[in-house]
């Protein structure tokens, strides 16, 4: 008997120390794991929309870095009063830098920093050109910082405040921001236009002799230079070429665009149907002159419609005319966030543009390139000629001819062939067959020419010249003799965007609006929409009411003599007590729609949440039950 005790102490003791040692074990499996997985930064982005996924332009600059770069972020983490969703968009934000800092592999390192009052941080956001923003209006309180710094050898850049209304352009923000330390000279535009945008006189500007707003500020950032319009060659350290109402345009200078383009070079090219800045010009009424890019782009399956003007019911101007009569033209566009492309980074913080009498881009775009609308008609559009669009009244849409949705605004994106597969128009002028006669006789052929683009370039199409023009950007403003400009829509923003993604790093053309993190319950705002058209539906019923008794009132009044003006009649009385009570009834309506709006949404948060909790433990039960079942079945086989 003892002998059996003492072996089965012994045994049990084993037991334990194999128990111990497999626990170790398993600890030490589970440590090795971890070290080997964080050595191997194994990253997976299960986001519906890749948030946490560079663009390929980024990748693609992080990994050309040419010297070091540090990105400093600043934010106030320590401020007891940040609202809770500006930490968490902080954090996101600090996720998506050390993707960056991932991507460079060693060329880029990213500090972060709080600049807490009175301390050498805060000073230092102050000289890198941040700005604390209050938290509320009057706030005394301590401002927030949320900004970016981005420093390179001897360059630096800034971002001074982040918003989270910044979130879907943030990689763009950030990848930008490190594009500009990395250059070390402003990129050159050269300006091919028709009317005096840079030279004195121009038309319509806020002082006389100086050039058009957009160009005096694109020449903060930019060295603007004059391209002829008779050129023959386009200077090749131009960055972008803007070409402006190409009107009338020689076949030479063309051509020369051709090959600038087809030489990795990138152009925005802004035509009108009907430009009424050329009509205020010095030539006077009468000479508003049309353009197109139709001998460029023709080539590509993209053609303007040439002399016609796009109407739009959806995008309609209130118009002043000189008899002081006011008109809802919708041949003047005012096209608002439904009309313009909200997923691309040119236009996804775009409130309004302004385009008067603009045309719009038909036609398929050929193998080899991508078309990506930026602004666009609605459903409603149609066509009139150019010299319809002058008619007053009805008249003018006589014969319109239906479109639909089409682009007045959008970018061609890929590897261009030329518009010239003949080769460069004769300089003579002479026709095909001349030039190939005078070619057999011994003339010198001209020199080689590129046939398709040398790499991928990027070409923007407007449909609209007279939105660059001073009278349709801004108003000026006069206080103390100090002039400035206060923009009427966001027009100068689109063309700094755009010229800032053409002129810029390569890598900025390709990146995409990045997605929200926020993502809302579908139901949860069902509801709330169901409650609101609910609320405004009792409240207009409201304001209708209270506006029939004030008609009524005003009838008693006028019913009155002159010795009872001031005495409140029974009737009246009686007026005034109905609408009281029916305003109580109505308001008490009102609190019941919002009552049970909470409460149908509480109720759908307790059905989330007990979901949530109930889930995992109910497959594991499930996992438990079905693998008890399956050894019952073995066990019931043997």
């Amino acid at each position: 008997m003892a002998g059996s005790t003492t072996s089965q102490a012994s045994h049990a003791r084993r037991q334990g120390i194999s128990r111990a040692a497999a626990v170790v074990l398993m600890l030490a499996i589970v440590v090795t794991l971890n070290m080997v997985a964080s050595g191997l930064r194994l990253r997976r982005d299960f986001t519906a929309e890749r948030l946490y996924t560079l663009s390929p332009g980024s990748r693609s600059l992080l990994g050309q870095l040419p010297r070091a770069v540090t990105l400093k972020f600043y934010f106030s983490r320590s401020n007891p009063d940040v609202p809770i969703g500006f930490k968490r968009f902080a954090d996101r934000l600090q996720d998506l830098l050390e993707e960056y800092q991932i991507h460079a592999r060693g060329d880029l390192v990213v500090e972060s920093y709080d600049p807490r009052p009175d301390t050498e941080e805060q000073e230092w956001a102050e000289r890198y050109g941040l700005q604390a923003r209050s938290l509320s209006v009057g706030d005394l309180r301590p401002g927030l910082y949320l900004g970016l710094v981005a420093v390179s050898g001897r360059r630096q850049a800034s971002i001074p405040f982040i918003s989270p209304r910044d979130e879907p352009r943030l990689e763009y923000l950030v990848t930008r921001l490190i594009a500009q330390v990395i250059t070390d000279e402003k990129p050159t535009l050269g300006v091919l236009s028709t009317l005096p945008v840079l030279s004195p006189g121009a038309p319509l500007g806020p002082r006389a002799g100086s050039s058009w707003i957009f160009a005096r500020e694109l020449s903060k950032s930019y060295s603007l230079r004059t391209v002829s319009t008779n050129a023959e060659e386009i200077p090749p350290q131009v960055d972008l070429l803007l070409v402006i109402h190409p009107k009338r345009l020689p076949s030479r200078t063309w051509f020369a665009v051709d090959q600038y383009l087809l030489g990795g070079g990138r152009v925005m090219i802004f035509a009108d149907p009907l430009c009424i800045t050329e009509e205020a010009g010095p030539e006077g009424p009468g000479m508003a002159g049309s353009s197109d890019p139709n001998p460029l782009t023709s080539n590509w399956g993209i053609r303007m419609a040439s002399r016609r003007v796009a109407a739009d019911l959806a995008a309609a101007s209130p118009v002043s005319f000189s008899t002081g009569e006011m008109e809802e033209l919708p041949t003047w566009l005012t096209l608002r966030r439904n009309h313009l492309n909200r997923e691309d980074i040119i236009t996804s913080g775009l409130e309004m543009l302004m385009m008067p009498f603009a045309s719009v881009f038909e036609g398929d775009p050929v193998e080899g390139l991508a078309v990506t609308p930026l602004a666009q008609t609605s459903a409603d559009a149609a066509l009139i000629t150019s010299f319809q669009a002058r008619l007053p009244g009805p008249e003018k849409f006589t014969g319109a001819r239906h479109i639909g949705v089409q682009a007045l605004a959008l970018r061609i994106a890929g590897r261009f062939k030329t518009a010239f597969p003949d080769g460069p128009p004769d300089r003579s002028g002479k026709p095909k067959e001349e030039k190939q006669n005078s070619d057999a006789a011994g003339e010198k052929p001209s020199a080689s020419w590129l046939k398709e683009s040398v790499t991928n370039s990027a070409v923007v199409l407007v449909g609209d010249v007279d939105m660059l023009s001073d009278r349709y950007l801004a108003r000026e403003i006069n206080i103390l003799g100090f002039r400035f400009f206060e923009p009427m829509n966001d027009n100068l923003n689109f063309v700094l965007n755009t010229v800032e993604q053409l002129a810029g790093n390569p890598a900025l053309i390709g990146l995409r609006s990045r997605g929200r993190f926020e993502r809302p319950f579908d139901r949860v705002l069902a509801l709330q929409k169901k409650a609101r058209e609910s609320w405004q539906q009792e409240e207009s019923e409201l304001l209708a009411k209270l506006r029939r008794t004030q008609q009524r009132l005003r009838q008693l009044e006028r019913a009155k003599s002159e010795n009872q003006r001031y005495i409140i009649t029974p009737e009246q009385k009686r007026e005034i007590e109905r609408f009281r009570r029916e305003k109580f009834d109505t308001m008490r309506r009102l609190k019941q729609v919002r009552r049970n709006l909470r409460r149908d949404i509480e109720r759908l948060g307790m059905e989330v949440k007990a979901l949530n909790l109930a889930a995992a433990p109910a497959l594991v039960i499930a996992y438990g039950l079905l693998r008890a079942w399956r050894r019952a079945r073995r066990a019931a086989g043997r």
